[in-house]
């Protein structure tokens, strides 16, 4: 798939909800034109997209609040009418965050089940093995000065009562305090109409998350999924199950497109998507043919080689952990 670039820019982010890490580091930002009016947005390693229309603009992720101040600019520079719809693809920090930037014009959709992981984190469930180690005085608390790794860079998004400390329920709820809830919810499909133009959003079920959903632009035959769809590139992990994927990305398939878009790396077509499946279906019937002829793990990670997906990001890293995962949900050990 090619893409007319119509803007590249680095920019250094700025405060608001990012670590000082993260502001150090210059954010390649820029905006593509896919077909038609649809344009695919980058910030680094991440990407959303939306549909400009006379009636205003349908876009997804808003992926982090500096960015989405960015885009705002740019939208109202370029195309002179606002963002009407915010459409989440779920709930994750690194895409969701930051909506409340479009929140004086836009209606955010979401699946239902977003409602749930954002509401105000409650109970007193264990600290995390990690947290367990940050926590030098023994409280049963995560300080800010004690914080390391990921809650250290997040913490801000984790402290949702932004009392300076965290506790085991915030852990538990995840860095998505800056994450703007949906203002309508969906259960299986909802289809967002403005300006003559259709988006509609599909439940994908619980793969990576048990919110996520996927877009869909008919007109311009064109999908966008933020983790779940993959193109040349395999994903991070396999949770909760292989079969729950190969069922997210069985729907993702069954819609009629030509542009497969994603929220990280490459873009790509409906083949990528098809190809994306088929590393499931492959590592699942070879890891069961593998159980079935009594191999061990080891002898199925050592001929389970899935050679045709070599050219694939994370192929080196990742494959061998997939097999592993599939082999003991397979075997009930995990």
């Amino acid at each position: 798939m090619r893409f007319k670039t119509s803007l590249v820019v680095a920019l250094w982010l700025s405060a608001g909800f990012v670590s000082d890490a993260a502001a150090q580091q210059p954010a390649t930002r820029g905006i593509v034109n896919v077909t038609g009016q649809l344009y695919r947005a980058q910030n680094n390693n991440h990407y959303t997209v939306f549909l400009v229309t006379p009636e205003g603009i349908i876009m997804s992720d808003p992926i982090n609040r500096d960015f989405s101040r960015w885009l705002k600019a740019e939208l109202a520079s370029r195309f002179k009418v606002p963002v009407r719809y915010v459409l989440y693809t779920h709930r994750d920090w690194d895409h969701a965050s930051g909506g409340v930037v479009f929140a004086d014009t836009a209606e955010f959709v979401g699946h239902r089940n977003m409602l749930t992981a954002l509401a105000p984190p409650a109970g007193n469930p264990p600290l995390t093995s990690d947290a367990v180690k940050m926590d030098a005085n023994r409280n049963g608390l995560v300080e800010r000065t004690e914080a390391s790794g990921a809650i250290a860079e997040r913490f801000d998004l984790f402290d949702y009562n932004r009392d300076n400390v965290v506790n085991s329920a915030e852990i538990a709820r995840g860095s998505i305090s800056d994450v703007y809830p949906p203002t309508t919810t969906y259960v299986d499909r909802h289809t967002v109409t403005l300006g003559g133009k259709r988006v509609t959003m599909t439940y994908l079920g619980i793969a990576h998350a048990d919110d996520s959903s996927v877009l869909h632009f008919p007109d311009e035959r064109a999908v966008f999924s933020a983790d779940v769809m993959q193109v040349k590139r395999l994903p991070g992990g396999l949770a909760p199950t292989v079969g729950s994927w190969i069922d997210a990305l069985t729907i993702i398939n069954a819609l009629d497109f030509e542009h497969a878009l994603t929220g990280h790396a490459l873009a790509g077509t409906k083949k990528d998507a098809a190809d994306a499946l088929r590393y499931l279906e492959d590592i699942a019937k070879g890891v069961a043919a593998g159980i079935g002829a009594g191999r061990s793990l080891a002898e199925i990670k050592k001929t389970l080689t899935l050679d045709a997906y070599k050219g694939f990001e994370r192929w080196d890293t990742t494959r061998e952990a997939h097999i592993e995962f599939v082999y003991g949900t397979m075997r009930g050990t995990r």
